[in-house]
């Protein structure tokens, strides 16, 4: 479907979908596509249900009261970082403080993991509440939303690399090392508008390149060391397949824009591809926590985890 068909879809609606905004005396009238600005226009198949422009901070916040077409979004990935936020206690009292084996790092690595979880979602649910203040505010929002994937990338590995070479000092702090070092050019790229320019953007691509494939790096490098009955347990790999398969159709649903570009009108407020993409990372963030709780149980139950190994 091209993009003129939703377009010409919403002049055909206008007169119909404009009236019903309009007897909401204290909430701002809810816009179709074509009357927003163009630096709104993120997804052309949501045709209604759009803020109008702000320029206020309180405002966009004040569009947390009533539904528009980024309530679903907004609302799934605030309570996302509240879940996460509480998933460390959750951790301690079931699975950290019974077992007669952890340790404080194990408290530390799931925490960390959490925490960027828990920030990764708070920046994606702010980039959605200032997105209608301003053009400065919605180019700010989209870099924090990135910033918050890439705390939620380097959160992830952190874990993952404890356990995965926990009997490996060296390798655990080289990779750490690495890990935090890419993820700290990309968070300086992401955010400093000099970057942004596109004689960097070989640098940028390399960059964020490197960042993505240094997770496979050391699962394959630690298979290698240890062999897949190993390493598939402590670092609980087939967790990461399901993890990866859930980001992954999250991902393709987002950038096909489904089901939105099927039914004009039917996801603008419920449904929609972003949404669909927001529940699927959520869901990709629990197995991960979900195998690093396995991670855990394995080798603190295994008193000789490191000299078979």
């Amino acid at each position: 479907m091209s993009s003129k068909q939703p377009r010409e879809a919403s002049t055909q609606r206008q007169d119909i979908d404009e009236p019903t905004y309009k007897g909401r005396s204290r909430l701002p009238k809810l816009l179709l596509y074509h009357a927003i600005p163009q630096w709104q226009q993120e997804n052309e198949y949501i045709l209604s249900g759009y803020r109008p422009t702000s320029g206020s901070v309180w405002i966009s916040l004040e569009s947390l009261l009533y539904i528009n077409n980024e309530t679903i979004s907004t609302y799934s990935h605030l309570l996302g970082c509240a879940l996460f936020l509480c998933l460390p206690l959750y951790f301690y009292r079931n699975a950290y403080k019974p077992h007669p084996n952890s340790q404080i790092a194990d408290m530390l690595v799931v925490s960390t993991y959490c925490l960027g979880v828990a920030v990764c979602f708070a920046l994606s649910a702010t980039c959605h509440i200032v997105w209608n203040h301003s053009p400065s505010f919605a180019s700010l929002g989209n870099k924090l939303d990135y910033l918050g994937i890439l705390v939620l990338m380097w959160g992830a590995s952190i874990p993952t690399i404890y356990y995965g070479f926990f009997c490996d000092s060296s390798l655990r702090h080289l990779y750490w090392t690495t890990t935090s070092l890419l993820g700290l050019g990309c968070a300086v790229f992401t955010l400093n508008p000099r970057f942004s320019q596109p004689r960097f953007r070989r640098w940028r691509a390399c960059l964020y390149a490197s960042f993505g494939l240094s997770s496979i790096i050391f699962v394959v490098h630690g298979l290698i060391l240890h062999g897949w009955e190993v390493q598939s347990s402590r670092m609980s790999l087939v967790c990461m397949s399901w993890m990866a398969c859930s980001n992954t159709i999250g991902a393709v649903i987002y950038a096909a824009r489904v089901p939105e570009r099927w039914v004009p009108y039917r996801f603008d407020i419920y449904g929609a591809s972003h949404q669909i993409f927001h529940v699927a990372v959520m869901v990709a963030a629990l197995i991960h926590y979900a195998g690093l709780w396995a991670a855990f149980d394995t080798v603190r139950s295994r008193f000789d985890a490191c000299t078979n190994s």
